[in-house]
């Protein structure tokens, strides 16, 4: 296929502002039809270029071959945009037989399911984490030999309710501890070893765990997890299912592919990597930091084309940014061949800002940070409306060791506000703008059957005894329901677990109302009445750190960690050092050594944040750094950096000065 120009231009009108056009970067892409990776720098519009691209080729839809297109992404939050984008220009996208969707739906549709089936001759009941657990959980307490020896050797981070099917290296199906872990290994007891009989007990448990995961999986019991490990069955029994997919989808892209699992990777690159495919996986490596703290990178780029260009930020703040880089890659000359170059124009200048607190002016780093924000008149510019005022920090949970602050230290409000429910949310806004729901999936289901619970009780519906609606008997009303309802309304629930669990508020704000308001027709045959719309108030209402809600003429601070706004543009930032495993980003990313003796004395101070290239030491000091260039790439005007005074040296002070920033001490 090749891209016509004219598709582009109208592309350019959907997409981009008024007057704006592709640059050459995004125009390569765009027009590129190998296989081949995309590594683009934060803020490049990599996103908005795929877009333009499924456009451009949705466009001179259907293919004289009968093939689609396959578009991919890691999350509902972003399939959704995409549809939400492109679905009235270009209906065909999303028509047989393209598909657009997660990678999840992807091998639930085309790999798991069918799989499932064929197998056990009826249709899965539930796909669900929770249900998974609670199954689990119901065999194990069942009393016997087995499951007591079991229980008491498969505990905390090895717990039973992580141990998944698999398969070895070398073909053999095994257990693992989560669906990338170790393998099952079960401790004999010492009276077995001494009888002489302890492979055989030891095969008898392991034994007894096949049968468990079998017996759950036939019950139609599903965790996530299962659903890439009976594709990969699949694939190994029908090895024809791949000629099949290949045959089906000429074009696959994967976007965010940094956000992608190893496994999830693995699983595409089995059914698609190959000549017959075009295959492009768009993403920035240096941004994977979903494993929460872990620094590898599952994601090892193939034939990469870059963007280096970043719209988002200004050349003030992308210097630093590019220092923080941790895979480069190579140009082929020996050049680093990933460097994150400023483009957005800004006029006056601003500095970067470091901002040195102590333990008696700690308390002022917010107001600090309002201050900068208006000698630049930056509270009243188009950005900060669309964008807002944001402080991030690494680590968050509370210590309450004042040499080793987390974000809950030096900002309570971000506990009170965004980390910690309020026992009783006045509205649905405010019951679902929780720091933990974000990648805690557990948690996010428990919340949306909580607001139903409300919903329904605010209806003033009650269950046959006379009492309160609990969630318990909520889901035993749902069971009375024919199967077809039932399968509907775990379907939904599971949209709704998802969209809060991605931490995007307002997508799961309307979500959530709407199908609570159609759980509520469903089965009471009720509408919404003064006290439920009350609770729904008209329109989604971000939540504002009380201390900033006294003043209508304050300027909004949102507090939060670097995940929960990791791909999010902010007007301006202030990245607050917090302490992991008892030391600050500054301690990992400062290196100052000495070497040499008498008049030989020759001190060295290297650091990413002097504009100098810096190999961090250890895989927490890769780590700092990961966290670092996520959060100083998120400002399109101001970036601040707080940390802590005593940390610092006075030369290096200077240093810092000397490289362009401007520190000031509260």
């Amino acid at each position: 296929m090749e891209i016509k120009p004219e598709n582009i231009a109208k592309a350019e009108q959907l997409l981009l502002p008024d007057g704006c056009h592709f640059d050459e970067e995004r125009i390569l892409f765009i027009n590129r039809m190998e296989s081949g990776d995309l590594l683009a720098v934060p803020g490049s519009g990599k996103t908005t270029a795929l877009r333009a691209k499924l456009y451009c080729m949705a466009k001179q839809l259907p293919m004289k071959d009968g093939r689609g297109i396959l578009a991919l992404s890691h999350t509902n939050v972003a399939v959704g945009e995409l549809k939400k984008m492109l679905q009235n220009h270009c209906p065909q996208l999303f028509e047989y037989p393209n598909f657009v969707g997660t990678i999840q739906e992807f091998v639930d549709t085309f790999l798991a399911l069918p799989y499932y089936v064929q197998k056990y001759r009826h249709r899965e009941e539930v796909i669900d984490a929770d249900m998974y657990e609670r199954v689990c959980t119901s065999i194990m307490n069942k009393p016997g030999r087995i499951t007591t020896y079991l229980s008491s050797k498969l505990k905390y981070g090895k717990d039973y309710k992580s141990i998944r099917l698999s398969y070895s290296d070398d073909g053999r199906k095994i257990l693992r501890f989560g669906i990338e872990g170790e393998e099952v290994v079960i401790e004999p007891a010492a009276k077995w070893v001494k009888d002489g009989n302890a492979e055989e007990k030891v095969a008898q448990l392991k034994n007894f765990l096949f049968r468990m995961k079998e017996k759950i999986l036939d019950f139609g019991v599903l965790h996530y997890d299962d659903c890439y490990y009976l594709g990969e069955t699949n694939i190994r029994e029908h090895p024809d299912i791949i000629d099949i997919l290949r045959k089906r989808f000429a074009y696959v892209f994967v976007d965010e592919a940094q956000d992608m699992k190893g496994y999830q990777l693995n699983i595409i690159d089995k059914c698609f990597n190959c000549d017959s495919v075009v295959l492009q996986r768009i993403g920035d490596p240096n941004q994977a930091i979903f494993d929460g703290f872990s620094v590898n990178n599952t994601w090892e780029s193939r034939n990469p084309f870059f963007i280096n260009n970043s719209l988002r930020l200004t050349q003030e703040v992308a210097s630093v940014v590019d220092h923080l880089v941790l895979d480069r890659g190579d140009d082929g000359q020996g050049g680093a061949r990933f460097v994150v170059n400023g483009v957005r124009p800004q006029e006056p200048i601003i500095p970067r800002y470091l901002l040195l607190y102590n333990q008696d002016t700690i308390g002022g780093l917010k107001e600090k940070f309002k201050d900068v924000i208006r000698l630049h008149h930056l509270e009243s510019i188009a950005e900060a409306g669309k964008y807002g005022f944001h402080i991030v920090g690494w680590n968050s949970e509370a210590k309450n060791d004042v040499l080793h602050r987390r974000l809950e230290d030096i900002f309570p409000e971000y506990h009170r506000n965004l980390s910690k429910p309020n026992a009783n949310p006045a509205t649905l806004s405010e019951q679902i703008q929780i720091e933990r729901h974000i990648g805690n999936f557990k948690e996010s289901r428990k919340t949306v059957l909580e607001v139903f619970v409300k919903v329904v009780r605010m209806a003033e519906q009650r269950p046959a005894d006379g009492r309160l609606f609990t969630a318990n008997k909520l889901l035993a009303v749902v069971k009375e329901k024919l199967p077809t309802a039932q399968q509907q309304f775990r379907e939904e629930l599971l949209a709704c677990t998802k969209k809060l669990s991605e931490g995007a508020w307002s997508d799961a704000y309307s979500i959530i109302k709407a199908t609570a308001t159609k759980w509520l027709n469903d089965f009471f045959q009720q509408q919404p009445n003064e006290k439920v719309r009350a609770y729904y108030e008209d329109a989604f209402v971000p939540l504002i750190p009380r201390a900033e809600a006294q003043d209508s003429d304050d300027i909004a601070i949102n507090i939060g960690t670097v995940h929960s706004v990791k791909g999010m543009t902010h007007c301006a930032t202030m990245y607050v050092e917090t302490s992991y495993n008892n030391k600050y980003e500054s301690e990992y990313m400062i290196e100052d050594k000495t070497t040499g003796r008498g008049r030989n004395k020759v001190r060295t101070v290297t650091s990413p944040f002097l504009m100098q290239d810096f190999q961090p030491n250890g895989s927490n000091a890769a780590m700092a750094k990961r966290m670092l260039y996520v959060g100083f790439s998120r400002p399109t005007h101001l970036l601040c950096y707080a940390s802590e005074k005593r940390i610092w040296k006075d030369d290096v002070l200077q240093m810092m000065k000397d490289a362009g920033w401007k520190v000031e001490i509260l």
